[in-house]
């Protein structure tokens, strides 16, 4: 069984097969982190990666034009080469490699998908012979690469394949509406914490001029429940500051909204760009 962490470098549009490749390594034992799996909810996005990064021992990349072209993918090798990992390329999409991804040996699943994948679990240290277990894998890049195809063509009656395939891209609904009512939780959780800090204030005053009204002055016990006060600054502020995320996450539900109306103009930078804008309203 494998004990080294895997890195998974791929394209956004690359997304269906990078998550299959994934849960069938985990079956075999790997230990894989993937950014769909590996991101928590209100986790910061790029400390995450940079995190999973330094900890990982082999980055396992998949090659395609749109991986070729992906800043986030090139930063991933070039940070994995500087530091002298170890990479496993796999070259899922023929497609014109950069002049330092051509000195690296790959594994051509899009020819030889049985012999590259028991390369690759070699690489990677688990049982080559279950190498047989990945040939669906070959069939999801076809349907892909047809999808593909139907949607550079712009033929109307095909509008509803695209639109799942990119949809699918996207930060979806659902988790939209978790990280609002995250943030709705977090404020109702420091609304309790003001309230909690005030009735303290009000309670050590009251003891302070009844209890102990003949040995303190009564201004210092004013100020004394004043700076106590003091103490809600921060939650208040975290208070307006989710209030803020949640209103921009309302607009951003819209903006993903109009993106889908619009899916074959989207890039992948957009889709990677909208990504990350919902990242950022999730984090304080």
């Amino acid at each position: 069984m494998a004990t080294d962490s895997i890195f998974v470098s791929y394209s956004s549009k690359d997304r269906p097969f990078a998550t299959s490749l994934t849960n069938k390594l985990k079956e075999l034992g790997a230990e894989v982190w993937i950014d769909q799996d590996g991101i928590g909810l209100g986790t910061n996005w790029d400390n995450s990666i940079e995190d999973a990064l330094e900890t990982s021992n082999i980055l396992l990349l998949l090659i395609s034009s749109t991986a070729v072209a992906s800043g986030n993918v090139q930063d991933e090798v070039s940070i994995f080469k500087e530091e002298g990992k170890r990479i496993v390329p796999i070259m899922i999409e023929q497609c014109e490699l950069p002049m330092r991804w051509k000195r690296m040996q790959y594994a051509d699943f899009t020819s030889t998908p049985e012999k590259a994948m028991r390369r690759v679990l070699d690489a990677l240290g688990l049982n080559s012979e279950e190498s047989d277990k990945f040939m669906d894998l070959q069939e999801k890049l076809k349907r892909n690469k047809a999808a593909e195809a139907q949607e550079t063509t712009g033929d109307e009656q095909q509008g509803d394949q695209p639109e799942v395939k990119v949809a699918a891209l996207l930060i979806s609904e659902p988790e939209i509406d978790m990280a609002a009512e995250m943030h709705k939780k977090g404020i109702r959780k420091n609304w309790m914490i003001i309230g909690f800090i005030a009735a303290c204030s009000v309670i050590l005053l009251v003891l302070m001029l009844t209890v102990f009204k003949e040995s303190v002055n009564i201004w210092m016990a004013i100020i004394g429940s004043l700076l106590i006060n003091l103490l809600s600054i921060k939650p208040y502020g975290n208070i307006t500051k989710r209030s803020q995320n949640i209103e921009l996450i309302d607009l951003l539900k819209l903006k993903r909204d109009r993106l889908i109306r619009i899916l074959n103009k989207l890039s992948e930078d957009e889709i990677d760009k909208f990504n990350t804008e919902f990242k950022n309203y999730v984090t304080l």
